[in-house]
């Protein structure tokens, strides 16, 4: 089957609950849990608060804080799921799919608890508490600190007022990050051939659903160039490249340590896919507030500064191959950004706007950089 009931939903549905108030039910039942195995008490002897029930696109989360005798103590709660935007917005039935996003989770946050080894460089990952296969809940231990992708465009906008002292602090920390990411790289890395014949099917596809809902020459024009190019082969390194490699899924306090959550599935593939990755969410760190309408762009130097950071701990690898790897991630954003838009509850001549004026030319004017690369 795929999915999977439990008698909580029976007695949330008993009780004549709405899918809110269920929610919130079996989070509550699922805090007595955590809080329990935590402390070793019972939830209503421990000195623990339940934060608010919130939901994203593909999980929902929650924070707990249990006061006790050495200090406070915050863990996170996250519950994966496939996907949110279109389907029920409820924690309970538990698919298939929602099993593996959860399983891959916590492999990969055990995994990089043994081989992520860069505490002095102030980038860590976050710590795995346990995990709840009842609820396919994922328990960490909670970070403090800001979000670095609001910290970069704060200190990238200051750069472009001429601080020189924000220009130092984001290279820094883009240098930092680099070198953290090729550490761990270079522990589980062999050569491998890449070929590009072999990403043509995926870059079609991709391609083929932007042509769709596009009014734009740009997804036949890229995918009849790569095509034309399929025949390329590379050398690079095999390494373990992680999902959640993205600066969104940071966090940065005020000593500039960033801490890391949200690893995603790990899968061993070319390092140029994580470089990409990485690169392409510090490209839109001004996208989600009104300074993107001014079409900045974040600093090239501490972009230069992660790369050179990286190859300082491992090998370098062919150019052309990352402009490759940025063509595929530029496209999935693209069609990401486009997915997204759609849904906002906007008329629809705004959302031709604003798709027509600042998604699709930032978009195109990426994907022509890396092009020039290839050809």
């Amino acid at each position: 089957m795929d999915d999977v009931q439990f008698s909580d939903v029976g007695r949330a549905l008993v009780l004549g609950m709405n899918q809110e108030e269920e929610n919130l039910y079996i989070q509550q039942s699922l805090a007595h849990l955590v809080v329990e195995k935590i402390t070793g008490l019972l939830f209503h002897k421990a000195n623990a608060t339940v934060g608010p029930l919130v939901t994203n696109y593909f999980s929902f989360i929650f924070f707990i804080e249990i006061h006790t005798g050495l200090g406070l103590k915050r863990v996170f709660v996250k519950i994966p799921k496939e996907n949110l935007l279109k389907g029920s917005k409820s924690i309970l039935p538990i698919s298939s799919a929602d099993r593996c996003m959860a399983e891959d989770e916590v492999h990969s946050l055990r995994t990089l608890a043994d081989q992520w080894q860069s505490d002095d460089l102030g980038v860590s990952w976050v710590r795995f508490r346990g995990f709840f296969p009842q609820y396919n809940a994922i328990v960490t231990e909670a970070a403090e600190g800001i979000e670095a992708f609001a910290v970069f465009r704060k200190l990238d906008l200051m750069r472009l007022m001429g601080s020189k002292n924000t220009r130092f602090r984001l290279g820094r920390a883009m240098s930092r990050f680099g070198q953290a990411l090729g550490r761990f790289h270079h522990k589980n890395t062999k050569k491998m051939l890449f070929r590009l014949s072999d990403d043509i099917p995926k870059l079609e596809r991709y391609c083929c659903e932007l042509d769709s809902i596009l009014r734009s020459r740009w997804p036949r024009r890229v995918l009849a160039i790569l095509r034309s190019r399929e025949y390329l082969k590379f050398e690079t390194m095999e390494v373990p490249t992680l999902k959640g490699i993205d600066v969104r899924n940071a966090l940065m306090d005020e000593h500039d340590s960033l801490f890391l959550f949200d690893p995603g599935r790990m899968k061993r593939t070319c390092c140029e896919a994580d470089l990409a990755r990485f690169i392409m969410t510090y490209r839109i760190i001004y996208w989600g507030s009104t300074l993107f309408f001014l079409r900045l762009r974040p600093d090239a130097q501490a972009e230069k500064e992660f790369l050179e950071a990286y190859y300082s701990c491992t090998m370098v690898s062919n150019k052309k191959l990352l402009s490759l790897f940025l063509i595929k991630e530029q496209l999935k954003h693209w069609h990401t950004a486009i997915g997204s838009l759609l849904f906002r509850p906007w008329p629809t001549p705004l959302k031709r706007f604003v798709a027509a004026t600042y998604v699709n030319p930032f978009y195109t004017r990426q994907l022509g950089r890396e092009i020039k690369r290839v050809i």
